[in-house]
């Protein structure tokens, strides 16, 4: 695959599961504000670009993030911040409800017994108990499932996808989520992909990374509010 050549940073996993869509698309993803001129990096209208913010670094996590089609064109997802940050400890996968890629079959062969998919507990999950605490992934968990999507569509990817049952589901506990809202949450809606992953990254002591991530999706939040209202 050729590099554009005005691009500010070498092309992650999130870049190019995007890129690989698009050329097999036979018709285009139209998102709202469509006709802005955008940084192919960051993906944010040219005046709002953010890319000098950009800096890699490594997580003791491993992450993979688990796509739904509608979601990986959007400019707002906040997913790619993980690739942003750690390129090297991130993948990226398109969701099949039955036919998931070699590739990623092979990644979570890789992390068995050592894999969680970040999602709050379920009826199901806690019937069958296949969930972990924070209490029981202690020392655990070395490879977290993220499921980008919205909150509806999420659930689906998750309940309907027979390959996905017996990994178990890790929710961040609801002290944890109280103490991120007073320290850090401007917000009561859901949360963000990439808030979502720095509570996890938080959750499983690696606070700097975690902090790390969460002022970078601060300036992709606001950079994204003033490319919008450009």
């Amino acid at each position: 695959m050729i590099e554009n050549p005005k691009r500010k940073h070498p092309a992650h996993c999130v870049d190019l599961l995007r890129t690989k869509l698009e050329l097999a698309s036979q018709r285009a993803f139209i998102a709202r504000g469509s006709n802005t001129v955008r940084c192919p990096s960051c993906l944010m209208s040219e005046s709002a670009c953010f890319c000098s913010e950009r800096t890699s670094i490594t997580s003791p996590i491993q992450f993979t993030l688990l796509y739904h089609n509608t979601e990986i064109h959007k400019p707002t997802n906040s997913g790619r911040l993980l690739a942003d940050l750690f390129p090297n400890q991130t993948e990226a996968y398109l969701w099949s409800r039955t036919e998931p890629e070699e590739a990623l079959l092979e990644r979570l062969n890789a992390f068995k017994g050592n894999t969680a998919i970040l999602f709050p507990e379920t009826e199901k999950r806690k019937a069958s108990g296949n969930y972990l605490s924070a209490e029981t992934a202690e020392n655990k968990i070395e490879h977290i499932i993220l499921l980008d999507a919205t909150w509806r569509l999420a659930s689906k990817m998750l309940h309907q996808s027979r390959w996905l049952d017996d990994i178990p589901t890790y929710s961040i506990s609801s002290e944890a989520i109280r103490s991120f809202k007073t320290r850090h949450a401007k917000h009561d809606h859901q949360f963000a992909t990439a808030e979502v992953a720095s509570m996890c990254l938080e959750s499983l002591h690696a606070r700097e990374e975690a902090l790390a991530l969460f002022k970078y999706y601060n300036i992709f939040n606001e950079r994204s509010m003033t490319s919008r209202r450009r």
